[in-house]
């Protein structure tokens, strides 16, 4: 039995129902690979979202998608599960309002260099949830989830060449929209 303060996916692994004998290797499989890497899981979605709470709602989510429906022939668990909690956290942030950030800032006190800095991850996480689905994914895997451009080929079926150019071309991308985001927001203080 668990106790309250395991990770969010052992809680859940316990109180599965029992598959069938042909899909048991294959359910104990899945369980060993959530309770390996729930700390890569929490890793990478932190890294995006900013949250510890909602980096565990995301594995939660992950962890439950993958058990009423689990997956065939994962070769990578660690990259295959860090591409999950990327692309959940990004899809948290799409839909989340934008200021959840600074109203949380709002209520300590920080040194000045502190808040610009919140700003600044504020400013990437909006400018983030602006890209499509495939950049959003491929910056998160690069950046965020620290895979090397072979691996996040392999993930997304590109060739590790197409996967340096889609990286040079989101960069730019994010770069002149933070630009654009930071300058509007010191012209309104």
């Amino acid at each position: 039995m668990n106790t309250p303060g395991d990770p969010p996916m052992a809680r859940l692994t316990d109180r599965l129902p029992r598959w069938g004998q042909a899909r048991r290797a294959r359910r104990d499989e899945l369980i060993a690979a959530l309770r390996a890497h729930t700390g890569l899981v929490l890793a990478s979605a932190i890294r995006v979202v900013g949250s510890l709470r909602e980096a565990e709602d995301i594995a939660q989510d992950i962890a439950e998608r993958l058990l009423r429906s689990p997956p065939v022939d994962v070769w990578n668990w660690p990259a295959y599960l860090k591409t999950l909690a990327v692309n959940g956290a990004i899809d948290r942030l799409r839909r989340q309002r934008p200021t959840t950030e600074t109203d949380e800032l709002a209520d300590v006190a920080t040194p000045e260099t502190e808040l610009e800095a919140g700003e600044r991850a504020t400013a990437l996480r909006d400018a983030i949830a602006t890209l499509s689905e495939r950049e959003a994914t491929l910056f998160s895997l690069y950046y965020f989830a620290d895979l090397s451009q072979a691996d996040i080929g392999r993930q997304l079926d590109m060739t590790e060449n197409a996967v340096g150019v889609a990286l040079h071309r989101v960069r730019q991308r994010l770069s002149r929209d933070l630009r654009a985001r930071l300058q509007l927001e010191h012209e309104d203080n």
